[in-house]
C-alpha cells in the first residue's frame, strides 16, 4: 500500500491516490489530517513542491506481513 498526495482540491481537502497491489483508487483526505501526518513523518517529503511525476508527497510502500507457522510471510509484493 502507498499513498500519493496529488494536490489540494480546496483549502480543506487534498486529492490523493491510494495504491494497493496493481490498483489505484482516488481518495480525499482532510488537509488538517494530511498536515498532521506530514509532521508525524508518515509522508516522506515536506510536501512543498511536486516531484517529476507531479506528486506533492508520498508515503513509504507498506506491505502486509502474515505469520504462517510462526514465520513472517510478505503478502502482495
Amino acid at each position: 500500500m502507498q499513498i500519493d498526495v496529488i494536490k489540494p482540491l480546496t483549502n480543506i481537502v487534498m486529492e490523493c491516490n491510494l495504491y494497493t497491489g496493481d490498483r489505484c483508487v482516488k481518495i480525499t483526505m482532510l488537509r488538517s489530517d494530511y498536515e498532521l501526518l506530514v509532521k508525524e513523518g508518515f509522508f516522506i517529503r515536506d510536501g512543498k513542491s511536486k516531484d517529476s511525476a507531479g506528486v506533492l508527497n508520498t508515503t513509504q510502500e507498506y506491505h502486509e506481513i502474515r505469520y504462517v507457522d510462526g514465520h513472517p510471510q510478505l503478502v502482495n509484493k
